[in-house]
């Protein structure tokens, strides 16, 4: 060893290798310690997996069944007519003599529109005249005749007796011999036999003229109910109002030949119309017809009167349907005091339908239907699923009656879906039920002819 050599001190050589040594060990702590913290990781992940199904339960829209009143306005087309709407016809042919109404006139009950004339009427009328004065003549004559014959029969009567008594006194006195002579009781006997024919002669004669004044009397009053007709026939020349109105057609003039035909002969003379009371004719569907109820009051509008509403009343009931439209024709009077709507506009008629007990109800979009045309609601009970079968009944808004095995507090799907499944498990989210129930504007309804 070379004396510049310096010797280390002792255990100087040892630290020197033992520093890497220590720098190793603490780096490979260090890696053991990352590789367990990775593998509990894993096994932390690992862990967590089978509890993955709770976060992924499926969040679904949900409302609650609720019991209503069904109580909904429907829009329906109606038609306007007169209450009382006639065309006038002459009960007699003739030539209008006086006509003194046209188009726009306003006419009382009673008063006189028109005045014909018909010479043949005339005519008839003075022969049935005529010949129920000459049947009462022929009466007045029979009567005379059986006068006569009563007075007749009275004296032959009379004379009967007389020659009664003679004949039994005579013959009480031929008893005594030598007092009467025998040829005097036989001439009175004869006697007698003839006056009794003569009084049954006379007692028919009475009979056969009581039988002419019978049947003369009733031609007399045969005659006299035709001069009566023919006077009622007269008076059908003139026409008047049948009730107060307005002369809404005219379609004769001064000179025009009319008779009581009816169309396809002569048009009417006139037509007159009542204003001051209007029917509402509206059709309605056969799912709400149950709920007409007379005397309630129902608005309408009309294109002449924007923005404002009329209010009329259910006077009558069609009950019946008609088969094109499924509907049941319903009246309603109006009246029309101010005459600012007529006869032959329509209107759009605003129906209240409602139902007198409360059914359940569910949004619209809460009922589905299969392609097998089965109808169901989601109903949501305790986390799970369950398709239960309904009916629909009317909406009310967004709102649709659903009738089947489902009650008042029942939740349910706000969509109804076949995606959700049988069994499945959800969570319930409530939707706020102002937003589920909003009511639209009444919708119309247009009906098929």
């Amino acid at each position: 060893m070379n004396s510049d050599q310096i010797a280390p001190p002792p255990g100087e050589g040892i630290g020197r290798y033992r520093k890497p040594f220590l720098i190793g060990g603490v780096l490979l702590l260090v890696a053991v310690l990352v590789f367990f913290s990775i593998k509990s990781g894993l096994i932390g992940v690992h862990e967590k997996g089978p509890r993955a199904p709770q976060s992924e339960v499926q969040a679904v829209p949900a409302v609650q069944v609720v019991s209503r009143y069904l109580d909904r306005i429907d829009q329906f087309p109606g038609e306007i007519q007169a209450y009382q709407d006639v065309a006038i016809y002459p009960k007699v042919p003739g030539f209008i003599d006086w006509i003194g109404v046209d188009r726009g006139s306003m006419v009382k009950q009673g008063q006189l529109m028109v005045r014909l004339i018909a010479p043949e009427l005339i005519a008839q009328r003075n022969e049935a005249f005529s010949k129920a004065e000459s049947v009462k003549g022929q009466l007045h004559e029979a009567e005379s005749r059986l006068y006569t014959a009563r007075a007749t029969l009275l004296e032959a009567k009379a004379k009967l007796l007389g020659d009664d008594d003679t004949y039994e006194r005579t013959k009480a006195a031929s008893l005594v011999p030598g007092v009467v002579a025998a040829n005097d009781v036989v001439v009175l006997a004869k006697l007698v036999d003839a006056d009794r024919e003569r009084v049954k002669a006379w007692a028919d004669n009475v009979k056969a003229a009581e039988n002419q004044v019978k049947s003369l009397v009733d031609a007399e009053k045969a005659a006299r109910r035709a001069t009566e007709n023919y006077k009622d026939i007269a008076e059908y020349l003139n026409v008047t109002a049948p009730f107060d109105g307005y002369i809404t057609e005219r379609n004769m003039h001064v000179g025009s030949f009319v008779g009581p035909l009816g169309k396809g002969a002569y048009p009417p003379i006139v037509r007159i119309q009542q204003l001051n009371l209007l029917r509402i004719v509206t059709p309605i569907p056969e799912v709400v017809a149950g709920g007409v109820l007379p005397g309630a009051e129902v608005q309408f509008t009309v294109s002449t009167h924007p923005g404002e509403r009329f209010v009329g009343t259910v006077a009558r009931l069609g009950n019946y349907l008609e088969q094109n439209t499924r509907t049941e024709p319903v009246e309603l009077n109006y009246w029309n005091k101010d005459n600012r709507i007529l006869p032959g506009m329509f209107c759009e008629v605003y129906w209240p339908t409602r139902r007198p007990k409360k059914t359940l109800f569910v949004p619209v979009t809460s009922v589905e239907s299969t392609s097998l045309l089965e109808t169901f609601v989601n109903r949501i009970k305790n986390g799970v699923i369950e398709w239960v079968p309904v009916k629909r009944g009317q909406t009310m808004g967004n709102l649709t009656e659903v009738f089947g095995d489902i009650k008042e507090g029942d939740v349910v799907a706000l969509t109804g879906t076949e995606e959700l499944r049988q069994g499945q498990a959800v969570h319930p989210q409530f939707v706020e039920r102002e937003r589920a129930e909003k009511t639209p504007e009444p919708r119309p309804v247009y009906l098929s002819h």
